[in-house]
């Protein structure tokens, strides 16, 4: 009996599975607004390659691209203007209109929520060098973030910062 006893126990811990939990691992913190103390978590790498197919679209003047992974219209916080501009295709080929070309390169990328957030967003620290068809160059340092919902885009807020020249 003692035997049987034993073998039924061994076979319930054998049959055993452990369940590997994943939790994100949470770190800073939020400093201002309604979100103040959230702490940020990292997420899919799926959300850098949606930002990595838009850069490349962007670097390519090639709005169709850019549009496979932006929401119809995007809300976009540009560096140099005081309020957003709502973006849609038009608004974007009109645009680039002044271009010839755009070249940026970015340093890295971050793809995180903060805790409540339902939207995934890329943090990117980049150079942004664009040239225009008067002749005239743009160059900037951008930090920008990129908000990420169903796969999609949908707003874009960027702050440059001045060339250091010391």
């Amino acid at each position: 009996m003692k035997k049987i006893l034993f073998l039924l126990v061994i076979a319930a811990l054998i049959s055993c599975e452990s369940k590997v939990v994943e939790t994100p691992a949470k770190a800073g913190e939020i400093a201002l607004g309604p979100n103040t103390g959230s702490k940020f978590y990292l997420t899919s790498d799926d959300n850098v390659d949606v930002v990595k197919k838009l850069l490349q679209s962007w670097n390519n003047m090639d709005p169709d691209g850019m549009f496979e992974v932006l929401e119809d219209t995007i809300t976009w916080f540009v560096a140099s203007e005081k309020k957003p501009i709502v973006a849609d295709k038009n608004f974007i080929i009109d645009y680039m209109s002044a271009y010839d070309s755009i070249s940026q390169v970015v340093q890295g990328y971050i793809p995180h929520q903060y805790e409540g957030q339902t939207a995934n967003v890329v943090s990117v620290a980049s150079r942004e060098t664009k040239f225009k068809k008067d002749g005239t160059v743009e160059d900037d340092r951008l930090f920008e973030r990129f908000f990420i919902r169903n796969g999609k885009i949908f707003r874009v807020m960027a702050w440059s910062a001045k060339w250091n020249t010391n």
